[in-house]
């Protein structure tokens, strides 16, 4: 299981590797990640507990491709990041893909900590595993030559 952290920087990774450049659109793609866990505040308003309908309707690969591909043409991903005409249907993989990425992250087998404080649903030594597990694919997979000159566009 990831947390908002891990989802949200392989979302970022994800966009960049795709050719988004704005801060603007990276700020989206974190968001679009993390997307499939709006239902903790949806059970959590509608049900009084965050976790009732966590990992159901909006964990499927079907929400993922449908919500991705609607940010996606709504351009709240690339719409800062490109000149001239949008490719919609390139803008619709992209997103479809990022918020993909969340179902796919959620499935990898990561042990959890069930020891010391916790926070939202989560021990703070899984949420500090999380971040150093994501972070490290991020890292590896964020394009090579922005890590070594970042002063390049």
């Amino acid at each position: 299981m990831a947390s908002p952290i891990g989802h949200g920087l392989m979302g970022m990774t994800i966009a960049r590797r795709l050719g988004v450049r704005s801060k603007a659109g990276l700020g989206a793609a974190a968001v679009a990640g993390s997307l499939p866990d709006a239902d903790i505040i949806l059970g959590l308003l509608f049900h009084g507990d965050p976790w009732k309908i966590h990992r159901q309707g909006t964990h499927t690969l079907n929400f993922a491709l449908t919500a991705g591909a609607l940010a996606g043409l709504a351009g709240a991903i690339r719409a800062e990041s490109i000149e001239g005409e949008r490719d919609l249907f390139a803008d619709a993989l992209l997103g479809a893909a990022i918020v993909g990425s969340h179902v796919v992250i959620d499935r990898i087998p990561i042990p959890a900590i069930r020891r010391g404080p916790v926070f939202i649903g989560m021990s703070l030594a899984n949420w500090v595993v999380d971040a150093a597990i994501w972070g490290t694919a991020a890292w590896a997979l964020w394009p090579r030559d922005e890590r070594r000159n970042p002063e390049k566009g």
